[in-house]
Protein backbone atom coordinates (compact mmCIF):
# COMPACT_ATOMS: atom_id res chain seq x y z
CA UNK A 1 0.00 0.00 0.00
CA UNK A 2 1.62 3.29 -1.28
CA UNK A 3 1.20 6.16 1.36
CA UNK A 4 -1.21 9.26 0.67
CA UNK A 5 0.14 11.93 -0.67
CA UNK A 6 -0.19 15.24 1.57
CA UNK A 7 -1.54 18.09 -0.71
CA UNK A 8 1.18 20.84 -1.26
CA UNK A 9 1.55 24.32 -2.97
CA UNK A 10 1.58 22.16 -6.93
CA UNK A 11 -1.19 19.68 -5.63
CA UNK A 12 -4.28 20.49 -7.98
CA UNK A 13 -7.82 21.89 -6.91
CA UNK A 14 -10.75 22.14 -8.79
CA UNK A 15 -14.76 22.54 -7.71
CA UNK A 16 -16.48 19.57 -7.26
CA UNK A 17 -19.82 19.70 -8.87
CA UNK A 18 -21.52 17.03 -6.96
CA UNK A 19 -20.54 18.56 -3.73
CA UNK A 20 -22.94 21.54 -4.80
CA UNK A 21 -25.82 18.67 -5.25
CA UNK A 22 -25.12 17.14 -1.96
CA UNK A 23 -24.85 20.65 0.27
CA UNK A 24 -28.42 21.70 -1.59
CA UNK A 25 -26.31 24.51 -3.00
CA UNK A 26 -26.88 25.78 -7.37
CA UNK A 27 -23.72 26.06 -8.69
CA UNK A 28 -25.32 27.95 -12.11
CA UNK A 29 -27.09 30.47 -9.51
CA UNK A 30 -23.59 30.88 -8.02
CA UNK A 31 -22.28 31.31 -11.57
CA UNK A 32 -24.25 33.99 -12.34
CA UNK A 33 -23.53 35.83 -9.34
CA UNK A 34 -20.52 35.80 -10.36
CA UNK A 35 -21.18 36.94 -13.81
CA UNK A 36 -20.35 41.20 -14.57
CA UNK A 37 -23.16 43.30 -14.83
CA UNK A 38 -23.00 42.98 -19.18
CA UNK A 39 -23.40 39.37 -18.71
CA UNK A 40 -25.97 39.28 -16.41
CA UNK A 41 -27.71 41.30 -18.51
CA UNK A 42 -27.66 39.07 -21.19
CA UNK A 43 -28.75 36.26 -19.17
CA UNK A 44 -30.61 37.75 -16.38
CA UNK A 45 -31.49 34.73 -14.90
CA UNK A 46 -29.54 31.08 -15.01
CA UNK A 47 -32.31 29.56 -16.94
CA UNK A 48 -32.04 32.19 -19.63
CA UNK A 49 -28.21 30.61 -20.01
CA UNK A 50 -28.04 27.76 -22.64
CA UNK A 51 -25.54 25.45 -23.91
CA UNK A 52 -23.41 27.35 -26.50
CA UNK A 53 -20.84 25.99 -28.99
CA UNK A 54 -16.91 26.67 -28.11
CA UNK A 55 -14.03 26.55 -30.42
CA UNK A 56 -10.72 25.76 -29.08
CA UNK A 57 -8.26 28.09 -30.13
CA UNK A 58 -5.50 25.56 -30.77
CA UNK A 59 -7.07 22.66 -31.86
CA UNK A 60 -10.43 24.02 -33.73
CA UNK A 61 -12.36 21.35 -31.56
CA UNK A 62 -16.06 22.27 -30.93
CA UNK A 63 -17.63 21.63 -27.73
CA UNK A 64 -20.89 22.36 -25.99
CA UNK A 65 -20.61 24.24 -22.56
CA UNK A 66 -22.80 26.55 -20.63
CA UNK A 67 -23.47 30.04 -21.34
CA UNK A 68 -22.54 30.88 -17.84
CA UNK A 69 -19.20 29.17 -17.90
CA UNK A 70 -18.19 30.63 -21.17
CA UNK A 71 -19.20 34.30 -19.75
CA UNK A 72 -16.91 33.90 -16.62
CA UNK A 73 -14.18 32.00 -18.50
CA UNK A 74 -13.93 34.53 -21.58
CA UNK A 75 -15.61 37.33 -20.41
CA UNK A 76 -16.25 38.37 -16.78
CA UNK A 77 -13.13 36.17 -15.36
CA UNK A 78 -10.95 39.12 -17.57
CA UNK A 79 -12.73 42.31 -16.15
CA UNK A 80 -10.80 44.32 -13.13
CA UNK A 81 -13.51 44.54 -10.94
CA UNK A 82 -14.32 40.59 -10.93
CA UNK A 83 -11.57 39.68 -8.07
CA UNK A 84 -10.29 42.77 -6.60
CA UNK A 85 -8.46 43.31 -3.25
CA UNK A 86 -11.25 43.15 -1.19
CA UNK A 87 -12.77 40.01 -2.56
CA UNK A 88 -12.82 38.09 0.28
CA UNK A 89 -9.68 35.12 -0.62
CA UNK A 90 -12.61 32.01 -0.30
CA UNK A 91 -14.39 34.02 -3.00
CA UNK A 92 -11.46 34.52 -5.19
CA UNK A 93 -10.51 31.09 -5.21
CA UNK A 94 -13.22 30.28 -6.21
CA UNK A 95 -14.20 32.86 -9.05
CA UNK A 96 -10.75 32.08 -10.18
CA UNK A 97 -11.32 28.27 -10.87
CA UNK A 98 -14.86 29.37 -11.99
CA UNK A 99 -13.03 31.78 -14.68
CA UNK A 100 -10.54 28.57 -15.97
CA UNK A 101 -13.87 26.77 -16.02
CA UNK A 102 -13.00 24.50 -13.16
CA UNK A 103 -9.83 23.36 -15.40
CA UNK A 104 -7.39 21.98 -12.22
CA UNK A 105 -5.04 24.78 -10.85
CA UNK A 106 -2.57 24.55 -7.57
CA UNK A 107 -2.05 26.95 -4.88
CA UNK A 108 0.70 28.51 -6.72
CA UNK A 109 -1.26 29.18 -10.09
CA UNK A 110 -4.39 30.46 -7.58
CA UNK A 111 -1.93 32.71 -6.70
CA UNK A 112 -0.46 34.10 -9.54
CA UNK A 113 -4.09 34.55 -10.60
CA UNK A 114 -6.09 36.25 -7.79
CA UNK A 115 -2.72 38.37 -6.93
CA UNK A 116 -3.77 38.04 -3.28
CA UNK A 117 -1.90 35.92 -0.25
CA UNK A 118 0.84 33.79 -0.60
CA UNK A 119 0.55 29.99 -1.98
CA UNK A 120 0.76 28.56 1.91
CA UNK A 121 -2.04 30.92 3.06
CA UNK A 122 -4.33 29.97 -0.08
CA UNK A 123 -3.38 25.89 0.88
CA UNK A 124 -4.35 25.86 4.58
CA UNK A 125 -7.85 27.92 3.29
CA UNK A 126 -8.27 25.08 0.79
CA UNK A 127 -7.39 22.66 3.64
CA UNK A 128 -9.59 24.04 6.57
CA UNK A 129 -11.43 21.44 7.20
CA UNK A 130 -14.55 22.11 5.92
CA UNK A 131 -14.96 22.05 1.94
CA UNK A 132 -15.56 25.50 0.96
CA UNK A 133 -17.80 26.15 -2.47
CA UNK A 134 -17.10 22.66 -3.50
CA UNK A 135 -13.20 23.20 -3.86
CA UNK A 136 -11.38 19.73 -3.01
CA UNK A 137 -7.98 18.22 -4.88
CA UNK A 138 -8.43 16.68 -8.19
CA UNK A 139 -8.86 12.88 -7.04
CA UNK A 140 -11.03 13.72 -3.89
Amino acid sequence: MSPIARPDTKTLFHIDLTWFEKSGRDLRAEMHAALCAECRALYPTPADARPVDRVNPQTGEVTRVDALWECLADHCGHQPEYITPATPLTTAIFRALLANGNNPMSPEQLHQRIGKSNPIAILKVLLSGEVQNGIVPVGD
